[in-house]
């Protein structure tokens, strides 16, 4: 689909609180992008091997799109609501986010079928580490 690929954020790769909470944004919004799309290279590339969210998203990605489906472009509204930092590990931080989903429409290839998703207004967590030159996404928790 001829969607274009969410503009990376100013500050995401700075090493910083405001850094790690500018990464997460941007990972967010990467979600209804790939749905859309297919493309999973941003996606992937910010994702860590231990992230079951972000693997089971690519997942997802790749079964809908190999059967001929997509989703329907939108656009989220995410709000940056708190970010921690791992007294364990100041390399790893936290960032609450709430996340507003209009609703929309996804197709399937095979049969031919549109399910209609309605509008999300979510609390989303995502866990960040610094991984020497970038933040990496090692989890996400959505309440």
């Amino acid at each position: 689909m001829a969607t274009p690929e969410p503009s990376r954020v100013d500050g995401m790769d700075e090493h910083s609180p405001y850094g790690a909470s500018q990464a997460a944004g941007y990972f967010l919004q990467l979600y209804p992008y790939v749905f859309a799309t297919g493309d999973l290279n941003a996606w992937e590339g910010m994702s860590e091997d231990g992230c079951d969210f972000c693997s089971s998203v690519s997942e997802g990605v790749r079964e809908m799109h190999d059967s001929g489906g997509w989703a329907e472009p939108w656009t989220p509204e995410i709000s940056i609501v708190s970010y921690g930092t791992d007294p364990a590990d100041p390399e790893r931080h936290v960032i609450e986010t709430r996340f507003l989903a209009p609703a929309h429409k996804t197709y399937s290839g095979r049969p031919g079928t549109v399910s209609n998703i309605e509008a999300r207004d979510v609390a989303i967590y995502v866990q960040v580490r610094w991984q020497g030159d970038r933040w990496a996404v090692e989890g996400v928790k959505v309440e």
